[in-house]
């Protein structure tokens, strides 16, 4: 896929995707979509000019999806979003598309303010070249929100650990666990099992790029914390294909995540020791392990020495012993290398030594080998 862009003119949103070389139009699935034939796709169009072909989109009196999840987000909010974008996917797996084609990133979902549902955008070409993940978008789809504080968030390390434990993505059994988590009876007893494969999805996840959370909303609940990965999670019997439960693997935390935890043990709210508030940090997401890194000191410091690092990192000896500081300054946030060996790269591009580069919500850090993900 070409560049693809997102504007907004009052209330009007215009999509449009340049093609690249070797992309080509899908005339069947254009005619389909254009006719406007899926309920929950976007209409879009084809334009062609000397400059090459363009598809365009247009999307009135809509929402986005991170503009929908700005404010506290409840289980309930939380679970309608992801179930409708299950059907969406079936839907185009039913009708033999390509379902990575479907523009799963929060900027370019649409919802409707009164009715909340969801309508998304598919681009009916072949050879696509930069297609979309099911696995990341429904795996990283969490870690954007804010969680209201005022229900029981077990469900979350349910939802994290099917990612966790199935290495390939299947559609049908992430909607299994989705239908467990919200009570709903499955009519269809022959699920494929979570671990089969599924056509068009994609294999391992990873987190990956966006803005997270708004810098000033207000964090009412962190539900990754540790508290909530001793719960019992599930996990369906080898036997019988009936879900058991069993205790999840819990670590210990300190003033950061400790190598190796779940997935879904992904850090801890601190409490304010005088006016007991939560207090919330910005943080790291380290794409290796899944580990949350809250970023709670001025000057946080990462590397392989564990005596003058705030966060260390112990199996890696491509990271430096005092590799790189992350700064908070007046409510902004900064990264500086301390003369590494192997470098610290912002956005993929090597920064100077000893010199501040501003970061930002969804910035990509590496450090040597060790890419991260810095979330505000």
């Amino acid at each position: 896929m070409g560049k693809t862009t997102v504007e907004l003119n009052k209330n009007k949103y215009n999509v449009v995707n340049k093609l690249l070389h070797p992309e080509a139009i899908n005339e069947r699935e254009l005619n389909a979509i254009a006719g406007g034939l899926f309920e929950n796709l976007i209409p879009v169009h084809a334009e062609v000019n000397k400059k090459g072909t363009a598809l365009t989109g247009s999307i009135v009196d809509m929402m986005t999806l991170q503009s929908y999840f700005s404010s506290v987000v409840s289980k309930k909010m939380f679970l309608d979003v992801i179930t409708q974008l299950v059907a969406v996917v079936k839907d185009c797996e039913r009708n033999l598309m390509n379902v990575n084609n479907l523009m799963l990133d929060w900027h370019s979902i649409f919802l409707d303010p009164r009715t909340k549902k969801i309508k998304c955008i598919f681009w009916p070409i072949v050879n696509n070249q930069n297609s979309y993940s099911l696995a990341d978008f429904f795996n990283d789809l969490p870690f954007r929100v804010v969680f209201t504080k005022h229900e029981d968030h077990k469900y979350m390390s349910t939802y994290l650990h099917y990612f966790k434990s199935n290495s390939i993505f299947s559609i049908k059994g992430f909607e299994k666990i989705v239908f467990e988590i919200i009570g709903k009876p499955i009519e269809n007893k022959s699920y494929l099992p979570s671990d089969s494969k599924n056509i068009g999805d994609s294999g391992r996840y990873s987190a990956k790029q966006g803005d997270g959370k708004s810098k000033n909303a207000p964090i009412a609940y962190d539900p990754f914390s540790a508290s909530e990965a001793k719960e019992e999670v599930s996990k369906n019997c080898t036997n019988c294909g009936k879900p058991a439960a069993r205790k999840a693997d819990t670590q210990s935390f300190s003033e950061t995540t400790v190598l190796g935890a779940d997935a879904y043990d992904l850090g801890t709210t601190v409490l304010g020791a005088d006016s007991g508030a939560e207090l919330t940090f910005p943080y790291l997401i380290r794409e290796k392990t899944q580990d949350k890194i809250s970023v709670d000191k001025p000057s946080f410091r990462i590397g392989k020495e564990s005596q003058y690092c705030d966060y260390f990192i112990s199996n890696n000896n491509a990271i430096s012993r005092s590799h790189a500081d992350i700064l908070t300054k007046d409510s902004r946030y900064y990264i500086i290398d301390h003369n590494s060996t192997n470098k610290t790269y912002v956005e993929g591009r090597v920064i100077p030594v000893e010199k501040e580069v501003e970061i930002f919500s969804g910035t990509k850090v590496r450090l040597a080998n060790e890419d991260f993900v810095f979330y505000i």
